[in-house]
């Protein structure tokens, strides 16, 4: 599991003072590429780039585009906006041939206020099947799996 802090934007606030549903998923974005890294193939990588926490897409072909087939959230309370990071916990429940289940866990204070999952699916972009996990990318999920 990874611990970050998730920087939001006043624009993040719905007309209540809370973190908008719709932005949640946008965090999960955040939190997956500050974990994950960039994907291949996508963004601009020159070395100013955060370095990822666990270097899952590392040698990921270019060919291979990192989808996202499934999200669900979980809404346990409320998550006023309070102009300060957010802390996000972060890690890897299920590891299938060709995907990963994400896990988030948002915090308010001490309190869970958000969890929820990605599922993440390596796909081959030219003929779209699934390429599965490379040894490496194995090794590197096994340092954030929950079970």
């Amino acid at each position: 599991m990874v611990v970050i802090d998730i920087p939001v934007r006043w624009g993040d606030m719905d007309a209540y003072g809370h973190i908008n549903n719709v932005q949640i998923v946008r965090l999960m974005e955040e939190a997956r590429v500050m974990v994950f890294g960039i994907p291949s193939g996508t963004g601009h990588i020159d070395g100013t780039n955060p370095q990822p926490h666990i270097n899952l897409l590392a040698g990921v072909d270019d060919q291979v585009m990192t989808l996202i087939s499934e999200h669900t959230v979980t809404y346990r309370r409320q998550m006023p906006y309070r102009g300060l990071p957010i802390r996000v916990e972060v890690g890897i429940d299920k590891v299938k041939g060709a995907s990963v289940e994400v896990v988030y866990s948002f915090y308010d204070g001490d309190a869970v206020a958000v969890k929820a999952t990605s599922t993440m699916v390596f796909v081959h972009e030219e003929t779209g099947m699934p390429v599965r996990l490379t040894p490496e990318q194995r090794a590197e999920v096994a340092t954030l799996e929950l079970f």
